[in-house]
């Protein structure tokens, strides 16, 4: 009988257990800040990806609803910036792009409110946003950082990914330029490489913008490189992937 009763009390205290882990875990997921709705500062008129008034950025105001933690009823504002924080250069569906700088925050509620056994302060907030949003069909420049046989990459703006492949860059006008048919012979140091030293280093850089070790694409007809002396390249946008937060734009000549 003492065994039955020692084994329903420790079955008790399991499921006790049990819940309490349960209800923590919801509380958790609760205690994430969300967007809620968002619309734009200013609405402009509609205009084509490839108008000269596209811009792949743009300034959305969000709605929030925040759950504050206890540590911030002191200094809510750089605790609601803490989280605003960790929006930034990542891809947030809501916002269709990724964050680069969030502004203008204010509260809308005037309380907050402490929900049955959360310790968290929940309330609303309008915010912001400077969201980079490339489109479809826009034209995007950027600086080649690596080239194959098989694709052309690019940095843009030193940041974002994007990559042409051999499918999307017209053959009956580019081709690709093994480094062992080049006609052009490698830069070479001077006996004086103290004096030359900084010079080489640039020349290095260069040449790393616009070919890799294998070789380059370049102009049929003129035989330039593509992107020329700089490596930057203008190209249309074809496909936007987004994946671990983070996009990367597919792109044509």
């Amino acid at each position: 009988m003492a065994k039955e009763d020692k084994k329903r009390k420790h079955k008790s205290q399991h499921d006790d257990d049990s819940k309490k882990s349960k209800k923590k875990h919801r509380s958790e997921k609760k205690s994430a800040t969300k967007i809620v709705s968002v619309s734009s500062p200013s609405p402009a008129p509609p205009a084509t990806p490839k108008s000269t008034s596209y811009s792949a950025f743009s300034e959305i105001v969000g709605r929030l609803y925040v759950h504050l933690a206890p540590m911030w009823a002191g200094n809510v504002m750089e605790g609601v910036t803490e989280q605003l924080n960790a929006f930034l250069m990542k891809y947030v569906p809501q916002l269709d792009g990724i964050v680069l700088a969030h502004s203008d925050t204010e509260l809308i509620t005037e309380k907050g409110q402490i929900r049955n056994d959360s310790p968290f302060c929940h309330f609303f907030i309008r915010v912001k946003f400077l969201v980079w949003k490339p489109k479809k069909g826009a034209k995007l420049v950027g600086r080649i950082n690596l080239q194959s046989q098989d694709h052309i990459g690019l940095l843009i703006f030193g940041t974002f990914n994007a990559s042409i492949p051999k499918a999307r860059i017209p053959a009956d006008t580019y081709e690709w330029r093994s480094s062992v048919d080049s006609s052009e012979e490698p830069v070479t140091k001077d006996q004086d490489e103290d004096d030359n030293e900084d010079e080489n280093e640039d020349i290095q850089q260069d040449a790393e913008q616009q070919r890799s070790q294998y070789g380059e694409w370049i102009n049929k007809s003129t035989g330039v490189p593509v992107g020329g002396d700089d490596g930057i390249v203008e190209f249309n946008v074809v496909d936007i992937i987004e994946a671990n937060d983070i996009l990367t734009v597919g792109g044509s000549l």
